[in-house]
C-alpha cells in the first residue's frame, strides 16, 4: 500500500474521531439544549408539523405497541408530541391525548392540526426528562419513536423513568421504542481518547459508549444489549413485560408496567421480557 493511500486511511480516521468529539464536550445539560434548538428552527417544526408527515400516522412498529393495550380509553400522556402524528391516531381510537414537547411552536401545531382533524389533545410545553405532571394521573405513558435514546446518560434517563412510573395510575403501561445496535464496532483506544476529552474539557464524563450526535442533530444513545436497557428500567421502578429488538432494524420496543401498588410488579405476575 502506498504511503499517500495510508495517509489517506489516517485522514479519513481522524475525521471520524473529530467528528465524535462534540458528543463528548458538551455537558448533558448542552446536548439537551443543542437538540431543542435544532427543533425549535422554523423550518424543522415545518417539516415536524407538514400535513403529509402528521397523516402518516402510527408505524407498523407503533401499531404493534398499541396492542400492548387492553383498552384504548383512558388518560394517554404522550412524549414528544412534534406536530401531532401520533397524537392523532391515539386520540381518535378514544384515548384522553396529552402530549409534551420542549419546542412551544411544535405543542400549538399539534393542538391545531388535531383540531383540524376533528380529534382534541391536550398540550404541555417540558423537557421529557425534567417531566413534571400530578402523580398517578395517566393510564399509558407513550415515548414517541426513539426518543428515549435522545435522553443524555444513564442517570438522566433513570431519573425520567421514575418521573414516568411516577406518573402512571398503579398497572399503568409505559410503552417505548430505543435506538439499538447489537453488533458496534469496538472503538478500542477511541473510545478511552473520548473520555479523556470529556475529562479534560469537563464535558460529557458519563460519556458511553453508543453516544453519538446523530446527523448533527441530536443526541442519541444507541443500545448494544437488552440487559442494559432493562437495567434502566427497572432502576426506574418499572417492570419489564416485554423488549423487542431485532438484528435488522436500529428500533426496538419495550412494554413496561407500574405495580399494582409498590411500583413493583404483583408476585404472582411473571416478567414477559
Amino acid at each position: 500500500m502506498s504511503v499517500r493511500i495510508r495517509l489517506a486511511r489516517f485522514l479519513l480516521q481522524l475525521g471520524d474521531f473529530i467528528e465524535s468529539l462534540p458528543v463528548v464536550v458538551m455537558k448533558p445539560d448542552d446536548l439537551v439544549e443543542f437538540s431543542r434548538q435544532t427543533y425549535a428552527k422554523a423550518q424543522n417544526v415545518e417539516a415536524w408539523a407538514e400535513d403529509q408527515l402528521v397523516d402518516s400516522g402510527l408505524s407498523a412498529e407503533e401499531q404493534a405497541l398499541v396492542t400492548a393495550v387492553p383498552e384504548a380509553t383512558g388518560n394517554l400522556l404522550l412524549l414528544g408530541v412534534g406536530g401531532g402524528r401520533e397524537a392523532i391516531p391515539l386520540a381518535r381510537m378514544g384515548f384522553r391525548v396529552t402530549g409534551v414537547d420542549y419546542v412551544a411552536a411544535l405543542v400549538d401545531r399539534s393542538k391545531e392540526n388535531a383540531a383540524r382533524r376533528g380529534v382534541s389533545i391536550e398540550g404541555l410545553v417540558q423537557e421529557i426528562s425534567q417531566l413534571d405532571v400530578p402523580a398517578g394521573a395517566y393510564d399509558v405513558v407513550w415515548l414517541s419513536r426513539a426518543m428515549y435514546s435522545c435522553v443524555p446518560t444513564r442517570a438522566r434517563r433513570v431519573e425520567m423513568v421514575r418521573r414516568i412510573a411516577r406518573a402512571l395510575k398503579p398497572g399503568g403501561l409505559f410503552l417505548c421504542q430505543f435506538q439499538w445496535n447489537p453488533n458496534p464496532q469496538s472503538a478500542g483506544k477511541g473510545q478511552l481518547l473520548r473520555r479523556l476529552v470529556a475529562a479534560v474539557t469537563l464535558g460529557n464524563l458519563a460519556y458511553e459508549e453508543g453516544d453519538m450526535l446523530w446527523a448533527n442533530v441530536e443526541f442519541v444513545h444507541a443500545f448494544t444489549s437488552e440487559d442494559a436497557i432493562r437495567s434502566e428500567l427497572e432502576a426506574g421502578g418499572l417492570t419489564v413485560l416485554r423488549i423487542h429488538t431485532s438484528q435488522t432494524t436500529v428500533r426496538a420496543s419495550a412494554v413496561c408496567r407500574k405495580g399494582l401498588e409498590t411500583g413493583k410488579s404483583p408476585d404472582n405476575e411473571e416478567d414477559a421480557g
